[in-house]
């Protein structure tokens, strides 16, 4: 293969943030990728926001001693990867809205969008999508 190298016009692929601002939610909690901590700044709390009736979920940083809050994120240099919510408080009202279209004991993935205005991350209920968890490959010390 023959190529100017330098006519290539390369981007760095950052491999530590997820692509997407996508929440995954489980039976065991709330999961939200790094690409969401990224785009809300790493807060430390944020205020869990639920439309029922629309099925629109939203996460807004807020202060430390904002009633309702939740402990979130580390700061940036000392957050190492995902941040996952398993408080009963904040589980059962989304198990709530979900209801029956949701199959218990799956994971379910839901695209987030960022409202720049509210500075906040929501997430379409309607628009979560099932998934299988990564498959365990059995391990070769079972022998």
């Amino acid at each position: 293969m023959n190529f100017d190298f330098s006519a290539l016009n390369f981007e760095t692929i950052d491999s530590n943030i997820n692509a997407y601002p996508d929440m995954f939610l489980n039976q065991n909690g709330v999961t939200f990728t790094k690409k969401v901590l990224e785009d809300l700044g790493y807060p430390a709390f944020v205020l869990c926001l639920l439309d029922a009736k629309a099925r629109v979920f939203a996460i807004r940083s807020c202060k430390s001693n904002e009633p309702k809050g939740f402990k979130f994120s580390k700061p940036r240099g000392e957050q190492k990867g995902v941040v996952t919510i398993s408080n009963k408080n904040l589980l059962d009202p989304l198990r709530a809205v979900t209801g029956e279209d949701w199959i218990p004991g799956k994971r379910y993935r839901v695209r987030g969008f960022w409202v720049a205005d509210a500075k906040t991350m929501c997430f379409d209920l309607n628009e979560g999508v099932q998934e299988d968890f990564r498959p365990v490959t059995p391990s070769n010390d079972a022998e």
